[in-house]
């Protein structure tokens, strides 16, 4: 299984973070899914260590179904993240699939 991924962040107020996992295999892979989340967001303030400022998922609740998806090769599974109102920064985020097969992307951008 060989899995790649690609992380984009658009800071304008709020900021706005495009995580994708891309099947780069040349056949199709199934991802299993442990509940209704399918991936995650985390920012750290200057480096990853300590905890978070920010995580995604915080307060929010997910559905406890066993869930997959398919990925044919080149496809692509998007999810989507926005931080609203963030405060004045250098920020680290981590983004990490919630799946049987776990990859993360990870970005820096700055807050002013």
């Amino acid at each position: 299984m060989s899995l790649g991924t690609t992380i984009d962040t658009t800071v304008r107020g709020d900021v706005e973070v495009a995580f994708a996992v891309i099947n780069e295999d040349t056949d199709p892979i199934e991802l299993r899914f442990r509940s209704g989340q399918t991936a995650d967001l985390a920012v750290y303030e200057d480096d990853t260590d300590g905890d978070p400022v920010w995580r995604w998922s915080d307060g929010r609740m997910f559905t406890m179904a066993v869930d997959t998806a398919r990925l044919d090769p080149g496809e692509r599974l998007v999810q989507e993240f926005v931080w609203t109102d963030p405060p004045a920064g250098e920020y680290v985020a981590v983004a990490t699939l919630e799946a049987d097969a776990s990859v993360t992307a990870t970005t820096t951008f700055t807050v002013e």
